[in-house]
């Protein structure tokens, strides 16, 4: 008995509709996905740079706190420094070695707090490395979905 070429063509519209159907609905899960993917990201770029904020601003009290009493104990130090060189060399000498130890502990100072300052960043570095794995998902699920429909079709 010869099919009838009319419930053919229906039948292959219907499986055509019903193929599109659902690549319209992968497709719609896959951009929910995404946008899901998105909303986290985002949220721990939030968390990231909270967390620098939260490092900074430690940070800058301990150093400050540091400052304070360094500054303090120092004064005292070369205030005392000065005072027992004079006794061996004139004022003015004892004033300025006492000034060049002063400029080699600030260098030394300063070259530690140039140190800590590198360890800190502005750039959310896991959440950048975390959407570059989530854009590289999405291109692959739409390229499987490509190659999945275009089997499917064939």
């Amino acid at each position: 008995m010869a099919a009838d070429p009319e419930s053919s063509l229906g039948d292959a519209v219907r499986r055509g509709r019903d193929e599109l159907r659902d690549a319209g609905e992968e497709f719609a899960g896959i951009v929910a996905d995404i946008r899901e993917i998105a909303r986290g990201e985002v949220e721990l770029a939030k968390a990231e740079m909270g967390e620098q904020a939260s490092l900074l601003a430690r940070t800058a009290a301990w150093g400050g706190v540091a400052a304070v009493l360094g500054m303090l104990a120092l004064t005292w130090v070369f205030v005392t420094m000065t005072l027992v060189l004079a006794e061996f060399v004139p004022a003015w000498a004892a004033g300025a070695i006492t000034l060049g130890v002063l400029a080699v502990f600030t260098l030394g100072a300063a070259l530690a707090a140039r140190s800590r300052l590198k360890r800190l960043t502005v750039v959310p570095k896991r959440t950048v490395h975390s959407v570059r794995e989530d854009v590289q998902w999405a291109k692959d699920q739409l390229k499987s979905r490509r190659t999945t429909s275009a089997g499917a079709t064939h």
